[in-house]
């Protein structure tokens, strides 16, 4: 049996995912551990395209490959990774990461001193030397800079992330109704910290996140993400009301009336021209740091609003 079990999704992974296994290559564990990766319908098989990468893989890590066809649900690649392990410990993590070679040890020896059962560590978006404004504000976002320690379960987010694996399946696994982008795991946090679990956050875990998105292209995300798997999960736990800023789009006087302003204010900034020269601000400037909080924020808000942004 594995004591650890590196789990990730995958489509058409080109040279990030390429680096992400060459990370895994080597990892110094010395306990067996496996990798378990979830072909999201690629074009290529991952068997092919990556083959040189995956037969330089060490010998105490068993792979395993399962092909969704024709993919695109996240949560079900998720859910497949799971029900497939022989682990205890699913570290679940994403195909456009690079990292040191302890990050499999280091995971195993958080989670011991602590006990915890939910580990999360960092990405880091501005690692380069050219890094944006932008990446250096995206890693500010949800826990940031915070120091170690507990966290809640609304900023449960996989990537670098490992967790009991019977705790993920006992929990009923990722919602697959989440379809889209965006939501999945928060939702599953949700879920796990009505169920007292324990979340630790260990800043020094961190790994460097590939995927250079733009301002622009984070706003169409999160545009999505509003319409589609906050809204889900608003309706599915009413508890979570006011997550991520919802309540400033609810009706102007409804509960709490000290939001009113704030409620006229947001509906304002969501005029669809002045988000856009907002946005083009931005990319123009490269800030300030409270825009971004809000074009972030604001397209969320839009998306749950059903608003057209005509990005």
């Amino acid at each position: 049996m594995c004591e650890i079990s590196v789990q990730v999704p995958v489509k058409n992974g080109g040279e990030p995912f390429r680096r992400f296994l060459k990370s895994l290559a080597a990892q110094d564990f010395k306990g067996k551990w496996e990798l378990i990766i979830v072909d999201d319908g690629s074009s290529s098989p991952v068997e092919r395209e990556f083959s040189r990468e995956l037969s330089s893989l060490p010998d105490n890590c068993r792979t395993g490959i399962i092909r969704m066809d024709p993919g695109g649900n996240r949560p079900l690649a998720r859910n497949a990774a799971l029900e497939s392990s022989t682990a205890d410990v699913a570290l679940l993590m994403d195909a456009d990461l690079e990292f040191s070679p302890d990050l499999l040890r280091k995971h195993f020896e958080v989670r011991q001193s602590t006990g915890a059962d939910v580990v999360m560590g960092r990405r880091i978006n501005g690692w380069s030397q050219d890094a944006t404004p932008w990446q250096k504000w995206m890693d500010t976002r949800a826990m940031g800079n915070n120091p170690a320690g507990q966290f809640p379960g609304k900023y449960f987010i996989t990537g670098n992330l490992s967790v009991t694996n019977s705790l993920l399946l006992r929990a009923g696994g990722f919602d697959p109704e989440i379809n889209r982008y965006g939501g999945e795991d928060t939702e599953m946090g949700l879920r796990l910290e009505a169920m007292d679990t324990g979340f630790y956050w260990e800043p020094a875990l961190s790994v460097n996140h590939l995927d250079h998105v733009t301002v622009r292209k984070h706003s169409e995300k999160m545009l999505e993400y509003g319409g589609s798997g906050l809204r889900y999960t608003l309706k599915k736990h009413p508890a979570a009301r006011g997550l991520l800023g919802s309540r400033w789009v609810e009706p102007v006087f409804s509960s709490p009336l000290y939001l009113a302003p704030v409620r006229i204010f947001t509906a304002v900034a969501l005029v669809p021209w002045i988000y856009r020269f907002a946005l083009k601000t931005a990319e123009t400037v490269g800030g300030p740091q409270v825009l971004f909080t809000w074009l972030s924020a604001g397209a969320c808000l839009a998306g749950l609003k059903g608003k057209e942004l005509d990005l």
